[in-house]
């Protein structure tokens, strides 16, 4: 088990979480997944408000059609692209992956459905 495997390691001092984590995924695949979404969380007010501005600025651009769920998905993937953590290709190749296109067709077409109303 992944999570037992994690727990039973000795500990380790770390400066950079978020670089371990990267450093461990081909150890802890679902672990480091996880730890990198609850890592982007910021730890002050001043990035939430940055987030906020750029979660503003994304929304306007694409007139609102994003549900909150997917604009909480780009503010994150922007806070790990600028922290080094994904790279160019590894958006472009997750943005071919067949669910994501599924969910992007689904999303448009309730946002379809909600100006006809």
């Amino acid at each position: 088990d992944e999570l037992m495997a994690y727990l039973e390691q000795d500990r380790e001092r770390v400066n950079d979480v978020l670089a371990w984590w990267k450093e461990k995924q081909d150890v802890f695949p679902r672990l480091s997944r996880m730890a990198m979404d609850y890592q982007c969380v910021p730890a002050t007010s001043v990035d939430v408000e940055r987030a906020f501005s750029q979660g503003r600025i994304l929304l306007s651009h694409i007139r609102n059609r994003l549900s909150a769920e997917s604009t909480r998905s780009l503010l994150c993937l922007g806070a790990w692209f600028k922290a080094d953590l994904v790279q160019t290709n590894d958006i472009i190749v997750a943005s071919k992956l067949p669910e994501l296109k599924k969910l992007e067709d689904s999303n448009t077409n309730h946002a379809m459905d909600l100006e006809s109303n």
